[in-house]
Protein backbone atom coordinates (compact mmCIF):
# COMPACT_ATOMS: atom_id res chain seq x y z
CA UNK A 1 0.00 0.00 0.00
CA UNK A 2 1.11 3.53 -0.47
CA UNK A 3 2.25 5.30 2.30
CA UNK A 4 0.79 8.38 1.36
CA UNK A 5 -2.68 6.91 0.88
CA UNK A 6 -5.45 8.21 3.32
CA UNK A 7 -7.44 5.55 5.48
CA UNK A 8 -9.63 5.65 8.32
CA UNK A 9 -9.11 3.88 11.18
CA UNK A 10 -11.56 1.29 10.73
CA UNK A 11 -9.29 0.64 7.42
CA UNK A 12 -6.12 0.48 9.37
CA UNK A 13 -7.23 -1.28 12.21
CA UNK A 14 -8.34 -4.13 9.79
CA UNK A 15 -4.72 -4.01 8.32
CA UNK A 16 -2.67 -3.58 11.37
CA UNK A 17 -2.82 -6.88 13.81
CA UNK A 18 -3.49 -6.17 17.29
CA UNK A 19 -4.53 -2.29 16.72
CA UNK A 20 -7.86 -1.51 17.14
CA UNK A 21 -9.87 1.12 16.10
CA UNK A 22 -9.63 2.82 20.20
CA UNK A 23 -6.34 2.64 19.70
CA UNK A 24 -5.74 4.50 17.04
CA UNK A 25 -8.18 7.04 18.78
CA UNK A 26 -5.90 7.23 21.62
CA UNK A 27 -2.71 7.86 19.36
CA UNK A 28 -4.40 9.99 18.16
CA UNK A 29 -5.58 12.08 21.24
CA UNK A 30 -1.63 11.62 22.27
CA UNK A 31 -1.35 13.93 19.14
CA UNK A 32 0.90 10.45 18.11
CA UNK A 33 -0.69 10.71 14.65
CA UNK A 34 -2.76 13.89 13.31
CA UNK A 35 -6.10 13.77 10.95
CA UNK A 36 -4.85 15.01 7.65
CA UNK A 37 -8.36 14.40 6.16
CA UNK A 38 -12.18 14.26 6.66
CA UNK A 39 -14.00 11.53 4.73
CA UNK A 40 -17.67 12.66 5.56
CA UNK A 41 -17.10 12.29 9.13
CA UNK A 42 -14.28 9.95 9.58
CA UNK A 43 -10.98 11.13 10.25
CA UNK A 44 -8.29 10.04 7.46
CA UNK A 45 -4.58 9.13 8.28
CA UNK A 46 -2.10 9.10 6.61
CA UNK A 47 -1.01 5.30 6.17
CA UNK A 48 2.92 5.83 6.93
CA UNK A 49 2.20 7.80 9.86
CA UNK A 50 0.24 4.88 11.40
CA UNK A 51 2.35 2.35 10.70
CA UNK A 52 5.24 4.51 12.16
CA UNK A 53 3.17 4.94 15.45
CA UNK A 54 2.16 1.05 15.30
CA UNK A 55 6.34 0.16 15.28
CA UNK A 56 7.36 2.71 17.89
CA UNK A 57 4.68 0.95 20.11
CA UNK A 58 6.00 -2.19 19.59
CA UNK A 59 9.56 -1.27 20.04
CA UNK A 60 8.51 1.13 23.36
CA UNK A 61 9.81 -0.78 26.25
CA UNK A 62 7.14 0.22 28.10
CA UNK A 63 4.50 -1.44 25.73
CA UNK A 64 3.20 -5.05 26.16
CA UNK A 65 2.51 -5.62 22.70
CA UNK A 66 6.73 -5.48 23.13
CA UNK A 67 7.66 -9.22 22.57
CA UNK A 68 10.94 -8.61 25.14
CA UNK A 69 8.50 -7.67 27.54
CA UNK A 70 5.83 -10.55 27.11
CA UNK A 71 8.90 -12.96 27.39
CA UNK A 72 10.25 -11.35 30.91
Amino acid sequence: MNLDALVTATEAASRLRGVSIHLIGMWRHAGKVTVRDMRGRSPLYRWGDLLQVERDTRRSPRSARNPARRAA
